[in-house]
């Protein structure tokens, strides 16, 4: 083969790896062109990024002669308070939740046909999109509601919508440590909104983190309260589908007849899902489709038709960021088709899976949907909300510690955390300077100033507590632990005083209090030295006799201040003719 050949598989390589440099660049300058930005999570908005977009809003009305906004647009003042409520506030606060939950919804998509222009329903979209976000921004004008940050960018609802549109059946991915914080109810009542036939299914995530006796507790309450639910495990399927054994020593999955407290496997779920979506198009072929097509045409633009007359069933799978539903994806195509890391929203765009002729998966981007919760750091520590983007990590690690038991934490880290003081509640939770202290100290977390990298140590730690290294979990409402020595316990009774007797006994002493306080003080630089109360005198020595104070700058002295003696040779000056010879 000569030089002068073309004809040879490298230089084929070649021109295609320049083909596709050249198509990926006309493709850039395309969406520059287009003015198009790269899909991304928006879940809080600055004040002049809001007054920017109310005024494009407020502009784009007046072409279209549209009502003018009189609301402001959220600006997520009250959802930063670092503050934990008091229990009057707290009362309050869940008396307002209640009162106002119904207005938590998830913004609908206007009912467009099949004729409709492109403009027009782009134009739709976002006023309806609009006054969704008026609704919420008078949630948050209420000082006894904290709303949560939720997502604000309409091109990630848009895919949420398409989801739900194409799914037949919808799976609502949750952690089983936590499911009514990640469970959206209002998600449920849009699907019944688009077609009265689809389902919801709680795809509990996690569940090998939780032991035997809490999965039977919470699946009684999911069918107390009538709500579809499967348990299932990401890791330890993706860990079965390689062959390897999960080398967890947290995960505890025990083997049950029981089909609702059984951990599911691979084969297990994807005929569950089968099922369970083939019955919906079942029902929905024998409810007629005339009146399928005079009901839902306007909402799904005949989606439902098609998806009905062929025998494929679609399955949609939606959740908050970080809960584990491309890793289920992955485990159920059986090889990696989706990317997956710990920080939320690596999913941009709804994608289609296909695993059979009869079964097709979706996955939708994370959305975090609003909500009420305590604190936006509890959201954070629950792996909704980035770590890297912590600005006060204290709070964040007060959640963990708030949650999991000093015991576990001091197994888990092999440290040692400062006991409570005696005038203090014995059984309260350690605070996070301390707790983020004593792990820089045993990790040797320095920062570039000299004190503890305590930013460093609560991102570890706040990873550690959603990968499950820290092992802790909620119960149903209403339900307690049997189990005492259970060390994986969360509840939130982590700030209850002591009883009246345990008070008597432990009440603080006021020299112990004054002597603590002078201590922090002392240590952390708040008070002088000239500050500081000196001790009395005994009273042989007030009429003693004031000493003269003597001169000694003779003496010898430290100039470096290193903690070494310091000689001085004082040598006399000698004549050289003085010297004799020998």
């Amino acid at each position: 083969m000569g030089k002068n050949d073309k004809a040879g598989l490298g230089r084929a390589l070649v021109r295609q790896h320049n083909q596709m440099i050249i198509e990926s660049k006309e493709k850039g300058r395309f969406y520059q062109s287009q003015h198009k930005k790269v899909l991304e999570s928006v879940t809080e908005v600055t004040d002049i990024d809001a007054i920017i977009e109310k005024a494009e809003e407020a502009d784009r009305l007046f072409s279209l002669n549209a009502f003018e906004p009189k609301v402001p647009i959220a600006l997520d003042g009250s959802s930063s308070s670092s503050d934990l409520p008091s229990k009057e506030k707290g009362e309050k606060q869940k008396e307002e939740e209640e009162l106002h939950a119904s207005s938590l919804r998830v913004p609908r998509r206007p009912k467009w046909y099949a004729g409709m222009s492109v403009d027009v329903l782009d134009a739709n979209e976002k006023q309806s999109f609009l006054t969704w976000r008026r609704s919420l921004a008078r949630l948050e004008e209420n000082e006894n509601l904290v709303l949560t940050p939720f997502e604000k960018n309409l091109d990630i609802w848009r895919q949420l919508w398409r989801v739900l549109e194409r799914s037949d059946l919808i799976v609502m991915v949750v952690d089983a440590r936590n499911p009514l914080f990640y469970r959206c109810p209002d998600l449920e009542i849009y699907a019944q909104e688009l077609d009265k036939h689809k389902k919801t299914l709680l795809l509990v995530n996690k569940a090998d983190l939780l032991p035997y006796s809490v999965r039977e507790k919470w699946a009684q309450y999911f069918r107390l309260h009538e709500i579809l639910f499967v348990f299932w495990s990401a890791k330890a399927a993706s860990a079965a589908l390689l062959g390897k054994t999960s080398s967890d020593p947290q995960s505890s999955i025990q083997e049950s007849d029981d089909p609702d407290t059984k951990v599911y496997g691979r084969d297990e779920l994807l005929a569950r899902l089968q099922s369970e979506a083939e019955q919906i198009a079942k029902r929905r072929r024998n409810a007629g489709s005339s009146d399928v097509s005079s009901t839902d045409a306007n909402s799904q633009g005949g989606s439902v038709s098609e998806s009905s007359a062929s025998n494929n069933v679609v399955v949609g799978f939606v959740g908050y960021p970080n809960v584990g539903k491309s890793s289920t994806i992955n485990a159920l195509v059986g090889q990696k088709r989706t990317g997956v890391t710990s920080t939320p929203g690596k999913t941009k765009h709804f994608q289609t899976l296909i695993i059979s002729e009869e079964l097709t998966l979706c996955d939708c981007p994370g959305l975090v949907f609003p909500s009420f919760t305590s604190s936006r750091y509890e959201m954070i520590a629950s792996g909704v909300l980035p770590i890297d983007r912590m600005t006060e990590h204290r709070q964040a690690v007060q959640v963990v510690a708030n949650r999991v038991p000093r015991q576990v934490i001091e197994d888990v880290y092999k440290i040692k955390l400062p006991k409570p003081k005696p005038y203090e509640p014995q059984s309260r939770p350690p605070l996070a300077a301390e707790l983020l202290r004593s792990y820089c100290a045993s990790r040797g977390y320095v920062a570039s100033s000299g004190l503890p990298d305590e930013t460093r140590a609560a991102r570890q730690m706040l990873k550690d507590y959603i990968d499950g290294k820290l092992q802790h979990y909620q119960l149903p409402p209403g339900m307690t632990d049997d189990e005492e020595d259970n060390v994986g316990t969360s509840s939130d009774t982590s700030d209850v005083e002591n009883t009246p007797a345990d008070k008597n006994n432990n009440a603080p002493n006021l020299e112990n209090v004054l002597d603590d306080l002078n201590s922090f003080d002392m240590a952390n630089g708040l008070t002088s030295k000239k500050g500081t109360a000196k001790k009395p005198r005994a009273p042989h020595k007030l009429h003693k006799k004031p000493q003269r104070n003597k001169n000694r700058t003779w003496r010898v002295g430290n100039d470096n201040d290193d903690g070494m003696p310091v000689v001085r040779v004082f040598q006399k000056h000698v004549n050289a003719g003085s010297l004799k010879t020998v």
